[in-house]
């Protein structure tokens, strides 16, 4: 009977121990796993089968319990057999929940679970830095690239230019009684052909040829050949070309102001010769400094100087650009330059053109100075340029000097010049400005001048950019009174009208009004100029 009575209390407490961890092992499972596991009335199913008798998948989607799991997860135990009448009808009460530690415990995982973890804030950030940082080394990579030296010519650009000028006059009697009657003019200006390129990574050349005007003879205009990223010179060339003496002078005539240089812009300036010079820009482009030797005689028709004193030209030219924003359209530019010439011969001259036009007769002049009476061994010239671009507004001004030293204790004598001019788009337009060389160059147009067919009507939906010039130069010469019967001094004041078709197409109006005070003459000369110019470059 003692045996009997132990026996009854042990399996009692065996069911109460299983019932207990069943139903824990239950409560541990996730939600829908805990489903899986019951038929429709709720009942545990047997072996981990599914009501229809499936084995049950494992959870498809990685689980991570809360964050106080039980301390130890119940290992699920196999229920007893059935079969045994006793535990069959043997109540199963379920034992009290164990209560979850106050410590924080680390994540239990489900067997064969991967864990997610949420993305945090921050790591979209992280991502974008490391593309950042990607794109640095690419960049660095590409500029650490060695240049491939090999690589031939470029195919050459062909450009050229051609200037349809017309002029007619109007002079006073004293004007009439010193130059005779000046007739009008209309004609080919300039017709020129060039050829450009590049190539083998660090070379350029430029050939450029015209046809003189009134003679059609082959004139030599730019013919040189570059190279860049020279160390300590940075960009060379050699040939023929202009030296250096101002703003718009060493620039091409596709971009001077109106149709002509100003009177001491041309009297100051050397004109091509044949000579080797540097360039080199710093602080980012914002400084410029141009300097170069040159023979002194020019070359424009002749291919060569064969002498055995050629003279030499020393020049040198420092820019700066201290304010340029907006692309451009906001510009400062400070300037200066220095020449030094030893004349091949003792001769030099100076002197400017009725009304600065280059196909008038010489208006005032030093006259010769090779003669007995004033030869001069050597000569310094010098000039300084301010110009302020805001939009559509700008204002340009440049001053010369020269200073020409007398040959065999003879005295030295000066000539001076300025010139001012004020320019307003009137359709909003500006110039570029070319921080490398210092110069101002192509207006950026809005609108092109656009004639164009729509069925029977011609229309025209682009009118150009308009810009209206007051120009005020000025040549003295009147150091030279003893020395040249046309010395004095010359005042040009010039109105125009600049309408660009496109960048590479302008029609220039202009009026000129030239006076000229020369030495034996009581009283001044004066010209009254209308000129017109159609201007094509490609």
């Amino acid at each position: 009977m003692k045996k009997v009575w132990k026996i009854c209390l042990v399996g009692f407490f065996g069911l109460m121990v299983c019932g207990a961890s069943t139903v824990q092992a239950v409560d541990t499972l996730p939600h829908h796993e805990a489903l899986e596991g019951t038929n429709a009335t709720g009942s545990e199913d047997h072996a981990g089968l599914t009501p229809r008798g499936k084995v049950r998948k494992p959870a498809e989607h990685s689980i991570i319990l809360a964050q106080h799991p039980a301390p130890n997860p119940p290992r699920r135990e196999t229920p007893p057999s059935s079969k045994d009448p006793f535990l069959a009808t043997a109540p199963t009460p379920a034992a009290p929940a164990p209560e979850a530690p106050t410590q924080t415990v680390p994540p239990v995982m489900v067997a064969d679970a991967t864990p997610v973890i949420a993305p945090s804030h921050s790591d979209s950030y992280v991502y974008s830095e490391l593309e950042r940082l990607a794109a640095e080394l690419d960049k660095v990579k590409k500029d650490t690239k060695k240049p491939d030296g090999k690589k031939g010519w470029e195919s050459p650009k062909i450009t050229g230019r051609l200037f349809l000028d017309t002029y007619a006059l109007e002079q006073n009697d004293r004007s009439f009684d010193h130059y005779g009657d000046l007739q009008n003019k209309a004609g080919v200006r300039e017709m020129q052909i060039a050829v450009s390129g590049k190539g083998f990574d660090s070379f350029d050349y430029k050939m450029e040829f015209s046809l003189a005007p009134n003679t059609g003879r082959v004139n030599l205009v730019d013919n040189w050949i570059g190279v860049k990223n020279l160390p300590l010179l940075g960009y060379v060339r050699a040939g023929h070309f202009k030296p250096e003496t101002g703003l718009t002078y060493p620039a091409s005539a596709l971009h001077t102001t109106l149709t002509e240089f100003t009177g001491p812009t041309s009297a100051f300036g050397f004109g091509r010769r044949f000579g080797v010079a540097a360039e080199e820009t710093f602080c980012k482009d914002r400084i410029r400094l141009f300097y170069g030797i040159f023979q002194e005689g020019a070359t424009n028709t002749n291919r060569y100087i064969q002498e055995d004193n050629q003279g030499q030209v020393f020049n040198v030219r420092l820019s700066a650009a201290p304010v340029f924003e907006k692309e451009g359209r906001h510009v400062l530019h400070l300037g200066g330059h220095w020449s030094y010439a030893s004349t091949k011969d003792g001769s030099t001259s100076v002197s400017g053109n009725v009304g600065s036009i280059a196909w008038l007769p010489t208006s005032i002049s030093t006259g010769s100075t090779s003669n007995d009476t004033f030869a001069c061994n050597h000569h310094n010239r010098a000039g300084i340029e301010l110009a302020y671009q805001r939009g559509a507004f700008a204002v340009q001004s440049e001053a010369f000097v020269g200073e020409y030293a007398g040959y065999k204790n003879q005295p030295g004598r000066t000539a001076t010049g300025a010139y001012v001019e004020l320019k307003y788009f009137l359709t909003g337009e500006h110039r570029s400005y070319d921080l490398k060389k210092g110069m101002f160059g192509a207006v950026k147009m809005k609108n092109n001048f656009h004639p164009h067919k729509v069925g029977d009507w011609n229309l025209v939906d682009g009118f150009g950019a308009w810009q209206v010039v007051v120009q005020w130069s000025y040549l003295d010469l009147g150091d030279w009174r003893d020395v040249s019967t046309r010395a004095g001094q010359q005042n040009d004041v010039t109105l125009g009208l600049n309408w660009f078709w496109t960048p590479n197409i302008r029609w220039i109006f202009e009026y000129v009004h030239s006076e000229q005070n020369i030495s034996g003459y009581r009283g001044n000369t004066s010209e009254d100029i209308f000129g017109t110019s159609l201007r094509l470059h490609f």
